[in-house]
């Protein structure tokens, strides 16, 4: 059960919390951790956990990227780099006792050379037959190479292939037939000009070439789009402590659920009790086997 996780923005995680934060004041940590992140090492980390044989390409550089990478060997996650001299960025999430949401300061990393894309491709080309499964993942910044996703996946079967992304960049990987578009709903609305439902904007997705299309709406009903049915989550209701890491969660059970040979509705009910799981822990990235075993009965099909 071999599964590719593609993405190329890595970031140093720091995840810090407050018994009350109050912008514009000063604000006193309680506690600080720090941890590697970003949504492909977050789906590779919950495949491991899972008990899949994940393996995470993508980029790092600068003393930043040393930190990352020393980090995930230490976690024994199996990951090939491309070197890069942009550095590695980091991200805060903010946390406090006092608000039930949290707050996300994330960098850009800056843009990448020709030649880094370069030995990006060059090297999933080399890779991508002996995977099982691919999970392309991450939001591009304008900087990027906006064709990337759809060069990958010229290279590969759109059938063993799930996208999590939006925008342009998911849009122009549509004439490849990716097998799944995983995103939430706010980025669905913004990857079409033209406003409409969830369902409506999954199905202009799959008449341009997605197979399906699963949409996370936090606490909200999820939704699976297939050509032939569209599927309504409700999702349980739980304690979350950080939501950061969820929809690569989802991501993640879901790939390994189909390469366990779950249809793509049953697929997506453990992707989502995944998602759910992490939203309860504190580090983006960490699921609970023992919390999933549960959540997995209270996901319902509606």
């Amino acid at each position: 059960m071999k599964i590719l996780c593609c993405g190329f923005f890595p970031a140093l995680q720091r995840t810090i919390e407050y018994k009350t934060f109050r912008p514009g004041e000063v604000n006193r940590a309680r506690s600080v951790s720090v941890a590697a992140s970003g949504k492909a090492t977050n789906t590779a980390r919950v495949l491991s956990q899972l008990g899949a044989d994940p393996l995470m390409l993508s980029f790092a550089g600068g003393g930043n990227g040393d930190t990352v990478r020393d980090l995930l060997e230490t976690e024994q996650l199996p990951c090939r780099w491309i070197e890069t001299k942009a550095e590695t960025r980091i991200c805060q999430t903010l946390l406090s006792d006092d608000h039930d949401d949290c707050t996300e300061l994330v960098e850009n990393t800056a843009p990448l050379s020709a030649s880094e894309w370069k030995a990006f491709i060059k090297t999933f080309a080399q890779l991508e037959s002996k995977f099982d499964q691919i999970v392309f993942s991450g939001t591009l910044p304008p900087h990027a190479p906006q064709d990337i996703y759809a060069e990958l996946l010229s290279l590969t079967d759109g059938n063993k292939v799930l996208i999590d992304s939006s925008g342009p960049a998911l849009l122009a990987t549509l004439e490849h037939r990716p097998a799944l578009v995983k995103l939430n709903a706010e980025e669905l609305g913004m990857t079409f000009k033209e406003s409409g439902s969830p369902e409506d904007l999954a199905r202009e997705l799959i008449a341009h070439g997605a197979g399906a299309v699963g949409i996370t709406a936090g606490k909200e009903l999820a939704q699976l789009v297939m050509p032939e049915a569209n599927h309504l989550y409700s999702i349980p209701k739980i304690n979350a402590i950080n939501p950061i890491g969820s929809g690569d969660s989802v991501s993640a059970g879901t790939a390994f659920a189909l390469t366990k040979g779950s249809s793509l509705p049953e697929a997506f009910i453990f992707g989502l009790a995944c998602g759910t799981s992490n939203a309860m822990n504190l580090n983006p990235g960490h699921i609970k086997l023992e919390q999933i075993a549960t959540l997995v009965p209270q996901i319902k099909i509606n």
